[in-house]
């Protein structure tokens, strides 16, 4: 009896130890695979942010392009208006009729509120874009944080620009308010000797960034593959 209380308590021990360790595995593999599935979830959570922050990011991008270009295109349009403005003012000059004179004066002065009207929109759009540019490149990778510094500086000048178009387009309207016909030829109502200043300095001012500005695009064209400031300056040009 001793043998078989012994051999029974022996077998029923071994089974009990046998439970335990299937139970503990099971336990384990429980713990393991919930442990898995919780870092799994993580992950799934932090690829989603990295997805969203990446969408926000070029969705930034395009927006502040789209600004950019909204912006070379009002310009471009103020420029038409200007470059009439500047023949109109210059045919004026040789005029020795006043009721002619009258007709010039009164093209000039649309034309240069017509370019002012979209300098100022390009300045607008310019600004806008140089702030979500700077926004952009807050969060940008270092693989485009050079070429998001570059549109920084771009619509920076621009915006500079777009300004100075401003002023330059009032002080050809001043000029052209105040010419007038004495002894047959062109002279002005009032001295205008500061505001030709003006409006010369300012003309060359503008020169200065323009080729800085067109620099600027060049690069951008150059180092990165991206097209489009070509065409528009040959709509400037034309």
């Amino acid at each position: 009896m001793a043998r078989i209380f012994d051999k029974n308590m022996f077998v029923m021990l071994l089974s009990v130890m046998i439970g335990v360790i299937v139970i503990t595995f099971f336990v384990a593999d429980i713990l393991k695979n919930s442990e898995l599935e919780q870092q799994a979830e993580e992950y799934e959570v932090e690829i989603e942010d990295i997805q969203t922050r990446n969408l926000n990011l070029l969705s930034n991008i395009l927006s502040s392009i789209g600004d950019l270009i909204r912006s070379n295109n009002y310009r471009t349009e103020g420029n038409y208006h200007f470059d009439l403005a500047t023949i109109w003012y210059s045919t004026a000059l040789s005029e020795t009729n006043l009721t002619e004179m009258e007709n010039y004066k009164s093209l000039i002065y649309s034309a240069c509120e017509d370019a002012a009207f979209n300098y100022n929109l390009s300045n607008v759009n310019y600004e806008v874009a140089n702030i979500k540019f700077q926004s952009v490149l807050s969060q940008s990778t270092e693989e485009f944080y050079d070429l998001i510094s570059l549109y920084v500086n771009l619509t920076a000048k621009g915006s500079e620009l777009a300004g100075l178009r401003v002023d330059s387009s009032k002080y050809l309207r001043y000029l052209a308010e105040n010419m007038t016909i004495k002894n047959n030829s062109v002279t002005f109502a009032t001295n205008m000797t500061d505001i030709q200043e003006f409006f010369n300095n300012t003309e060359g001012l503008i020169q200065d960034l323009e080729i800085l500005y067109n620099e600027l695009e060049e690069e951008i064209e150059r180092e990165y593959n991206i097209i489009g400031f070509s065409e528009i300056r040959e709509i400037e040009i034309g």
